[in-house]
């Protein structure tokens, strides 16, 4: 007989869970039959004690079962999906998405909400007046197949008891463990039912991995359990020692993905954009996918998808705009060189103006001026704070300014 206890403290003695067992955790907790403090003490022990591949598995396995599977019947193209690890200002998958079903593939897209430091692009999209990301799967289906996208939350359809344990995670800091965040995010990419799989794997300080062997061990792991699954996985590297782009926020990184689409992005962000593009189309057998990504920028149609898309979701891409009362510009005192030093400061900041303060104002945000080594000179810009309560934007000052440092 399984015993939420006893399987504690087996991790603890680092022993394996049997597939058995792990379904038995999964599923107990779901039926809310274990709770959140032992379900707690359980994601703890393994994050300081790790799983094994074939635990790691029955997991992703398990989390899949929870809910339904989407198969896909007779689309004519390539069906992928692109997942980042995290980060601030990350809003690429607002920009790729698109781009890649306006050359012909197409991609079904599970996202989460914020976790720790980090924005979750679901709360990015709710931010757009109307738009639905909880939509049933059948709904999900049809936009796919009609637009060529759809970006959607996870609802009780599909991994519930990845919904459900990712909300633990972040509020008990268990975020950071291999498996567990590959289990997390597999499983909502197998259930997608799609053929191939682009990773973002961020590295820094505003990142869960700091350095290249942390992110190569869990690309290595990631693309190994899509093997199991019959999912091509491919990963890259990416900085997120600065902030990816020139906002950080709900709205405002909705209305800085639309300028991307439009052909203005900042150059950071469209280098990551097209790294993993490149790498997706080629994964779905096309040529000259630089330019084919390029010429669906030029001509509007990937930016057509995302209003389509957005539209679809009941979602207003008309008042995607950057709308607020307040602003705070926080200016260099000295001359020197911009390092950042701790962005997840900005990152914490960035959530609290958005999510959890009391007004969760979703035009509210960051935009900055400036990368890491650029020079600075006395008086210069280097953050505006902007949004509806100047208290709050005063709270995310002092945040804000604890990010970085003016180096001579």
């Amino acid at each position: 007989m399984n015993d939420i206890n006893a399987l504690i403290n087996d991790k603890i003695s680092d022993k394996h869970h049997t597939e058995d067992q792990i379904n038995f955790i999964v599923t107990s907790y779901l039926n809310n039959t274990i709770t959140n403090n032992k379900m707690t003490q359980w994601l703890k022990a393994v994050l300081k004690y790790g799983m094994n591949i074939d635990e790691t598995v029955y997991y992703t396995k398990s989390i899949i079962n929870s809910g339904s599977k989407i198969k896909f019947h007779n689309l004519n193209g390539y069906i992928v999906d692109k997942h980042s690890t995290g980060g601030i200002g990350d809003k690429v998958s607002m920009v790729l998405g698109p781009i890649l079903a306006a050359c012909d593939c197409y991609v079904p897209m599970i996202v989460g909400r914020f976790l720790g430091h980090t924005g979750g692009t679901l709360d990015k999209l709710e931010s757009i007046p109307g738009y639905n990301g909880l939509l049933s799967k059948n709904n999900f289906m049809k936009i796919v197949e009609n637009v060529g996208i759809s970006i959607i939350g996870q609802t009780d359809e599909i991994c519930p008891a990845d919904r459900k344990i990712y909300a633990l995670r972040g509020k008990t800091e268990t975020v950071a463990s291999y498996p567990l965040i590959c289990g997390s995010i597999m499983s909502k990419k197998i259930s997608e039912g799609i053929q191939g799989l682009v990773l973002d794997i961020k590295i820094g300080n505003g990142a869960f991995m700091s350095t290249a062997k942390q992110a190569d061990k869990l690309g290595d792991l990631l693309t190994l359990i899509g093997s199991e699954f019959g999912v091509d996985v491919n990963y890259i590297h990416s900085d997120m020692n600065q902030p990816l782009g020139d906002y950080a926020g709900l709205l405002c990184e909705v209305y800085e993905s639309v300028e991307s689409l439009k052909g203005n992005g900042p150059n950071d962000l469209m280098n990551v954009v097209f790294e993993l593009g490149e790498i997706a189309l080629t994964m779905a057998g096309q040529n000259k996918v630089i330019q084919k990504m390029q010429n669906v920028i030029d001509d509007g149609s990937a930016l057509e998808v995302f209003y389509k898309m957005i539209h679809e979701h009941g979602g207003d891409y008309k008042k995607i705009n950057l709308k607020y009362k307040y602003n705070l510009e926080i200016r260099s005192e000295s001359e020197g060189f911009l390092k950042y030093t701790n962005i997840k400061k900005i990152g914490n900041a960035v959530n609290y103006l958005n999510l959890l303060c009391d007004n969760k104002d979703v035009n509210s945000g960051i935009k900055f001026f400036l990368k890491n080594g650029e020079s600075v000179k006395n008086g210069d810009i280097i953050f505006r704070i902007f949004g509806n309560s100047s208290e709050d934007i005063k709270v995310a000052e002092k945040l804000i300014e604890e990010s970085f440092i003016i180096k001579k």
